[in-house]
């Protein structure tokens, strides 16, 4: 069977959601027979190569410090020229593939292809320098983000193949100038999470939340997301027996909480980040979720959050642009609705039918189950295995 390797800053044990995507997909090919390698940052107490369910893993020599910014971007500039020279070093491989962590990763790909005589992969978890851009980390339209978009382009014209995560991003790339016939739509999937019956989860009971309908915000509140709906709509439902979850953390979360105590929204609790082995019991105790993106980012990034949210069996309320991956998977599915940012009223509205309406509910719930069980990952390797041999055969 032919060869690859994988090129990412993170792999489990690190945390990291590109990490455990690129865990699952290497496992799942090394399975098939595949001769998988890995090759990311390194760990403390992690040896320079091991192998683990299949999958040869190579660490670089080289951690990224988290103590300070300074540090951080002196380990991001390093990183590059130590994932370049470690590939080298490395058995060839039919494949190299690379994913978006660091951001610009994807400029080394066709160099290591050059020298190593294989076909070159990017696997994009999103499009750099635009979310730099649309964050405020970078200028927009600025010298510094004008010139890592002409690099960008002109690096991901000469793979042989781009992975995009949704039909957005695909038109990203297209504009871009990657040809169509190098884009292949593959979605993220979601981790081992299955459905727990409310009745039947010991989540809802140890958090109170008996009796109520609970609306679930699960995951990072970060910049990419907006929240402004979320807690107007809040806001126009207390009184009833409805309770916004906001669970996780993120730069933005103590700004959310300051607002809740300044509107006193009794009816918004916050959690921690929960456990992995507990996924599916807090998400199952979700009666709804919500997913939120800014409409800019729109093919830049697919919040991954989901299609754990499909996988627990629960609909999904997202606030963000009607034209995103995962808009146009709610509308075609009808496990969920696709909602304004600028109309809480909507939300609100939305909340109110779900909790006096139960059949519509359940029925909700079911195809959200529907769903899950066609965007999963053993789909997805199967179509990432397929690309692989067409691109040999060609």
């Amino acid at each position: 069977m032919a060869s690859i390797l994988f090129i990412n800053r993170v792999y489990p044990p690190a945390e990291g959601a590109t990490g455990e995507m690129l865990r699952d997909l290497a496992e799942g090919l090394a399975k098939r027979g595949w001769d998988v390698q890995v090759l990311v940052s390194s760990l403390p107490h992690e040896p320079a190569q091991s192998t683990r369910n299949g999958v040869v893993i190579t660490r670089t020599g080289l951690a990224i410090s988290k103590k300070n910014l300074i540090l951080r971007a002196i380990g991001y500039a390093a990183i590059f020229p130590a994932f370049f020279i470690k590939a080298l070093r490395l058995p060839r491989t039919d494949f190299v593939v690379t994913m978006t962590d660091p951001p610009m990763l994807a400029v080394i790909g066709p160099i290591i292809a050059h020298f190593k005589k294989n076909q070159a992969i990017h696997w994009a978890q999103d499009i750099y320098p635009e979310v730099a851009e649309e964050l405020g980390v970078l200028a927009k339209g600025g010298l510094l983000a004008n010139i890592l978009r002409s690099i960008s382009t002109s690096t991901l014209k000469r793979y042989h193949a781009v992975i995009s995560l949704g039909r957005c991003m695909a038109e990203r790339l297209h504009h871009r100038g990657v040809p169509e016939n190098k884009i292949h739509r593959i979605p993220n999937w979601a981790p081992p999470i299955f459905s727990i019956e409310k009745n039947r989860n010991p989540f809802r009971k140890i958090n109170a939340l008996e009796g109520d309908f609970v609306v679930t915000y699960s995951g990072n509140m970060g910049m990419a997301h907006e929240f402004d709906a979320i807690l107007d709509a809040a806001e126009s439902l207390r009184g009833h027996p409805i309770v916004f979850l906001m669970i996780g953390g993120g730069p933005r979360k103590s700004e959310i909480q300051s607002e809740a105590i300044r509107r006193n929204l009794t009816n918004l609790r916050f959690l921690p980040h929960q456990p992995k082995e507990s996924l599916s019991e807090s998400l199952s105790a979700a009666d709804a979720h919500l997913v939120s993106m800014k409409p800019a980012l729109c093919g830049l990034v697919v919040p991954s959050k989901f299609y754990g949210v499909l996988a627990a069996g629960r609909p999904c309320l997202f606030i963000g642009p009607p034209d995103s991956e995962i808009a146009q998977i709610l509308l075609e599915s009808e496990a969920g609705l696709v909602l304004d940012p600028t109309k809480p009223a909507n939300l609100a509205g939305a909340i109110l039918d779900w909790t006096y309406d139960t059949a519509a509910h359940a029925a909700a719930c079911r195809r959200a189950r529907i769903t899950s069980s066609t965007e999963g990952r053993e789909d997805a390797i199967q179509r990432f295995e397929k690309l692989l041999k067409t691109l040999l055969d060609a």
